[in-house]
């Protein structure tokens, strides 16, 4: 909770510019529709009235994932952080809503927000990831060839070295799951 106060602090304070979406590709939060909640009309008086609205979105990923996303839904009087429940993968959009109070349902926007600092060593990671499991996969391919073929120190040679590259590989590949499963907690917490 006190998270979402500094953060929405700071978006008031820095007139909600947030350059964080602008290293990823094209992603975008577009509105679908505001409507009044019901059971509240405006009343027309001299000073303005805030009403609550449902804001309803779509939030979309650019040409990379983003991990643990959140759209701030600013207005004319209040500023709300929307956790998405779910990643967007690659061109993946996601609707969602949330309620906002505003004088004005024209001054109601929504900005993407991301982890991309962690959402970027989180996809090397995982690559880094896959790439091992390749190694590993076609080492031991390798190996098993090796063991049906016919005894003769050169074989002999061979499969001691190929063992120990797919120890080194699964050791490897222990550290960067680690490593992986570390970042998706920092993201998801």
């Amino acid at each position: 909770m006190f998270a979402a106060i500094a953060l929405a602090s700071i978006l008031l304070i820095s007139g909600f510019n947030l350059p964080a979406v602008d290293a990823q590709l094209n992603p975008t939060v577009k509105k679908v529709k505001i409507a009044n909640v019901a059971g509240q009309a405006p009343i027309f008086q001299s000073e303005s009235r805030t009403i609550a609205y449902t804001y309803v979105f779509e939030a979309c990923a650019g040409d990379k994932p983003i991990r643990s996303p959140e759209v701030v839904v600013s207005s004319d009087s209040e500023v709300r952080s929307v956790k998405l429940a779910i990643d967007l993968s690659p061109n993946a959009c996601q609707v969602s809503a949330t309620q906002i109070k505003a004088a004005s349902p024209d001054t109601i926007k929504g900005k993407l927000f991301t982890k991309d600092t962690v959402t970027k060593m989180a996809n090397t990671a995982e690559k880094r990831l896959g790439d091992i499991k390749v190694l590993l996969s076609e080492r031991n391919t390798a190996l098993q060839k090796l063991v049906k073929s016919p005894d003769s120190p050169e074989n002999t040679s061979k499969l001691v070295k190929l063992s120990s590259e797919i120890v080194e590989l699964r050791k490897e590949l222990k550290d960067a799951r680690a490593e992986y499963y570390r970042l998706l907690f920092i993201i998801h917490g």
